[in-house]
């Protein structure tokens, strides 16, 4: 005659405390996910691209980009970071991944560590220089604020800022002159500097 053990059931009482337990722990990691959300600083850091929030930017795109082409009938701009030359008001920069600086030949490196110059140059269509002008540039890492340089240049050409860490960067901005509105979205990547 064969041996058979026979299984018998969990008691009640370790049933409901095991399911209670659980219960338990369930409920105390819920209240830790919010806990620690909270505690973060999600929603702090959010996109500012054309000194507006995103949701500004997405609500009137299609009025930036009018705005753009209004502005680019009549004026012409140049900036120079550095040694780096951007002709016109650029904003084809935002559909690309930070990534791409790493493959790219132009407008990689446009910024270094430590001291760093932005100049801009404004022309109406006659090649005559504009000397009233509004322009605001905000260089700030695609990750975090806690480095932005926020740069206003009322009727001057040029100004100079540092910046202390590597990585990759956005300049994006605005251009006011008489009344007409144009933004721009540059994205690069700051190194050593070579001179």
């Amino acid at each position: 005659m064969e041996n058979k053990k026979e299984n018998k059931p969990m008691p009640k009482w370790l049933v409901y405390t095991l399911f209670i337990l659980k219960f338990m722990l369930s409920i105390a990691l819920i209240f830790w996910t919010v806990y620690m959300t909270l505690q973060s600083d999600v929603g702090k850091d959010d996109d500012n691209a054309f000194l507006s929030n995103q949701h500004d930017v997405d609500d009137n795109y299609n009025k930036i980009m009018e705005q753009n082409n209004e502005f680019n009938s009549k004026y012409n701009v140049k900036f120079v970071f550095n040694d780096e030359e951007i002709i016109g008001l650029s904003h084809s920069d935002i559909y690309l991944s930070q990534r791409v600086i790493k493959e790219r030949k132009i407008r990689k490196n446009m910024l270094h560590i430590g001291k760093n110059s932005v100049k801009v140059y404004i022309q109406d269509k006659n090649a005559n220089e504009i000397k009233e002008s509004k322009v605001d540039i905000l260089v700030t890492k695609n990750t975090t604020h806690a480095e932005d340089v926020t740069l206003n240049l009322t009727n001057e050409r040029s100004k100079e800022f540092e910046i202390q860490s590597f990585g990759y960067w956005n300049i994006t901005g605005t251009v006011e002159v008489n009344g007409s509105k144009g933004s721009f979205y540059i994205k690069t990547n700051a190194s050593r500097q070579t001179k």
